[in-house]
């Protein structure tokens, strides 16, 4: 509800999950931009992502927890040291439905839950598992399967990391109220600042590298059928160049070829948001010709060949390229064949190569490596021990290797 009738305040729906680390932070970066732009926020609590919808439950949980502090630190939020207990979670979410609908209600919900201050409990009551059902199928019923969500104006925004693109919305219907010093000193429409953005990397926290790796290559594990991979690879080539390091490509099998099941309503969401991000990268995105199967396959068999020849970046890049950009049938292995004379690299010598270095090994190897990282997805960033999980972590992750440069 965009609400531009006679003073009718636009209307936000937020979909969280009380036992979520990205829902707690999102709900704290909500309360503070609710105070400067004219939207309110209607808050529905729900159980958490669709069933089947996570690949990896206990190793995402993990992640997630992780990567909630990471945001926590970088804009000065309340930091998880804790999760909560079973019966906080219970007190919570009773607590909730005897409260106003409201976002600051709602973040004192999460406060109290997540740091164990009820002293006070409530037992599982069947109304509210049934709110949060009903929450569930309209999440659903809306086209989505995550927590930590916001739907505004047709558009889905999941998690901190999207609020450059919500705050962005919210300035083009003219929703801004009086902004505050500490949380937009420099707005603009093109670059948010109140939020993920730009401009709001200026206004992180500077962290402590956890890193004590020097000089170390930069190691990018991706997919070609990933669009997430596609975006983080091109900012990982101009991160390496920018600070002289080695890339070193570890290419993975995409999670459909690996027995994982995606449900669609996540494909779908993906594809647009990597869409999205792709223009507030200003990376060329024009569309996606699926490389799964046979794609894929044709793809690595040469990729060996390519890497062992130094042209490893410039033959996975045009292979992304044809996907993302250019429209070109990977699965045809002419149009393979093409990729490899266009830059110079012999189709005969890369079939005897192969056969030495087959792709299904390396690749299992690189899964491999990528679980000792207690990760499963793609992409994936490492240098030295530091590691980061989605194109969305290159800034840090650049932070962090800036620091060990100039200390070094």
């Amino acid at each position: 509800m965009i609400g531009r009738f006679l003073g009718k305040k636009a209307q936000a729906e937020v979909y969280l999950s009380l036992n979520d680390p990205h829902s707690f932070m999102l709900v704290q970066m909500l309360s503070r931009l609710a105070k400067q732009y004219r939207i309110g926020f209607k808050v529905l609590f729900i159980w958490g992502a669709l069933p089947g919808v996570t690949i990896s439950p206990k190793l995402y949980r993990q992640w997630a927890i992780k990567d909630a502090n990471v945001i926590a630190e970088r804009y000065q939020l309340i930091k998880i040291t804790e999760e909560p207990s079973l019966i906080m979670l219970t007190t919570g979410q009773q607590t909730w439905q005897l409260q106003l609908n409201s976002i600051e209600n709602a973040k004192d919900i999460f406060i109290k839950t997540w740091g164990n201050l009820y002293t006070e409990h409530f037992q599982t009551s069947t109304p509210t598992i049934s709110h949060q059902v009903k929450n569930q199928m309209r999440l659903q019923a809306k086209g989505h399967y995550a927590p930590a969500n916001i739907f505004f104006a047709g558009d889905w925004f999941v998690g901190v990391d999207r609020l450059y693109h919500f705050e962005k919305l919210l300035l083009k219907f003219s929703l801004t109220d009086s902004l505050t010093v500490e949380l937009a000193p420099t707005l603009q429409v093109e670059k948010p600042s109140v939020l993920p953005g730009v401009s709001a990397l200026d206004n992180a926290i500077e962290t402590t590298p956890t890193c004590i790796a020097k000089r170390e290559p930069l190691v990018v594990y991706l997919s070609l059928r990933s669009p997430y991979s596609y975006l983080g690879f091109v900012q990982a080539i101009s991160l390496a160049e920018r600070h002289q390091l080695e890339l070193v490509i570890k290419p993975v099998l995409p999670l459909l070829m690996r027995g994982a099941s995606i449900p669609v309503i996540k494909q779908k969401y993906i594809y647009l948001d990597a869409l999205r991000e792709a223009k507030r990268l200003n990376i060329e995105f024009n569309g996606f010709s699926d490389p799964l199967g046979n794609g894929v396959m044709n793809a690595y068999r040469c990729f060996a060949w390519a890497q062992q020849q130094g042209k490893g970046t410039e033959y996975m890049l045009a292979c992304f390229r044809a996907i993302y950009v250019e429209g070109i049938e990977l699965a045809n292995p002419v149009n393979v064949e093409n990729i490899m004379k266009n830059l110079a690299l012999n189709i005969d010598d890369a079939n005897v190569y192969q056969q030495e270095h087959d792709w299904q090994q390396w690749a299992d190897i690189n899964q491999i490596e990528l679980s000792k990282l207690s990760l499963w997805g793609v992409p994936c960033f490492t240098y030295g021990v530091c590691s980061y999980w989605g194109q969305d972590r290159i800034p840090l992750l650049e932070k962090e290797i800036k620091l060990l440069i100039s200390s070094s």
